[in-house]
């Protein structure tokens, strides 16, 4: 996860499902053939959607776009190019039928937008009062009206967490201050930490210790309610992980924590009560590819990786997918070795996630037409990893970045100049 600093664009904190330990029997319902669009919208003229999010499958991420069910609005992120004009925007859709609600542009170079998953909006301002500069959080309703602003003396950065407080890091010479509100506007807690503030999750926010060695990347992970270190975990100099954040946290309060040897290129998860004690220890599997560059590890191929589902967890390797439970024991796993390709997960809702891939003829940032490929999607019960539905197309033309599900029947296809509804009934 990347350290909170000056917003040059918001990220995305790690999302989670709450599931069941008591299942029941999925039946699946495989489709062929691609469904005639509910709609089709094309953005508005010298705009694209946000490659850049369109790129992103970190583990933490709400696939674009967020859609609000309640006022049925569909947002997404916009990026209109220019050597003076480049500029960020949020468009609103009416998700029954993709026209255009509105376009809020940004008021800075970056882009300011955030959405929880429920789809409420929240951006960044700033205005001069007199001499000085008062630096605003704003929430939006669907109608592009403002629901409240909080108003700060100092710029600061935010994040919208995946339960729908809002945490704002303001920051001094000593210290940073990380104040949570409700997505009402509610004040509900406002801490100081002595270091860098490198993920917040849950009752936890993972702080870097710069009085730490340089030798190392120490993270302390205190909870937040208590104000009390619960973890401290030293991982290489410099280290930032690519797939996942520091840490993690399951829906009973275990903590899983990533630990990267780097001498032995062994990564390890390791699972910690609420008071910060050790339970459990697994080896992760090796990704297929790693480079170094400097003191800096990065995976490049995201073919293993963990992730949260609710009480439990899944590890994947390449195209096995191992669901095991908070006490580290296994309850299933399954190979998926009919994928045309490197399969990717997107979470959903609290009992399903999305496991596919779609046939890599050429990288979709180099194709200037689709061509027909093979693409396989399966949408899995996150408590058995059974198959609920399956989407199975020989002549795709879309490529992987471009598919991103809503839910267990509904996705989106966005093609840079034009987003798709599909509904698989």
């Amino acid at each position: 996860m990347i350290p909170i600093a000056k917003r040059a664009l918001p990220f995305l904190l790690t999302a989670f499902l709450a599931i069941s330990l008591t299942c029941k029997t999925v039946s699946a319902t495989e489709f062929t053939t691609l469904p005639e669009p509910v709609w089709t919208a094309a953005v508005p003229a010298n705009t694209t959607t946000d490659e850049y999010y369109k790129n992103l499958y970190f583990t933490g991420q709400r696939p674009l776009p967020v859609v609000n069910s309640d006022s049925r609005t569909a947002f997404t992120f916009l990026y209109q190019s220019g050597l003076s004009t480049g500029k960020y925007k949020l468009l609103a859709l009416d998700d029954d039928n993709g026209r255009q609600k509105w376009v809020h542009a940004s008021p800075f170079k970056y882009n300011p937008f955030d959405m929880d998953r429920f789809g409420n909006v929240y951006y960044q301002d700033e205005e001069k009062s007199g001499n000085r500069m008062i630096y605003k959080l704003v929430a939006l309703d669907a109608n592009n009206k403002q629901r409240w602003v909080k108003t700060f003396d100092n710029s600061f950065n935010y994040n919208v967490l995946d339960d729908g407080r809002i945490a704002v890091v303001t920051f001094s010479r000593e210290n940073v201050t990380v104040t949570l509100y409700s997505k009402e506007g509610k004040l509900l807690v406002a801490r100081k930490f002595d270091g860098e503030i490198r993920h917040i999750q849950g009752n936890y926010i993972g702080v870097r210790n710069l009085k730490a060695p340089n030798s190392t990347t120490t993270i302390d992970i205190y909870s937040i309610s208590s104000g009390k270190k619960i973890v401290t975990v030293a991982q290489p100099q410099d280290y930032i992980s690519n797939v996942y954040a520091d840490f993690d946290v399951l829906s009973g309060g275990t903590l899983l924590v990533p630990i990267y040897n780097a001498k032995t290129g062994v990564e390890t998860l390791n699972g910690y009560a609420p008071d910060g004690q050790k339970k459990w220890s697994r080896t992760l599997p090796k990704p297929s590819q790693v480079t170094e560059t400097g003191t800096m590890y990065a995976r490049t191929i995201y073919d293993s990786l963990f992730v949260s589902v609710g009480n439990n967890f899944v590890i994947q390797e390449k195209n096995k997918l191992s669901l095991y439970d908070t006490n580290n024991k296994l309850i299933a796993e399954k190979t998926f070795s009919e994928l045309p390709g490197q399969g990717k997960l997107q979470r959903l809702d609290d009992q399903t996630f999305v496991f596919g891939a779609v046939e890599e003829k050429e990288p979709w940032y180099f194709a200037s037409e689709p061509e027909p490929k093979k693409a396989i999607y399966y949408v899995l019960d996150s408590r058995t990893l059974g198959i609920m539905n399956s989407l199975v197309i020989d002549d795709a033309l879309f490529n992987q970045a471009d598919v991103r599900f809503h839910d267990a029947n509904t996705f989106y296809i966005d093609t840079k100049d034009r987003l798709a509804k599909y509904v698989l009934k």
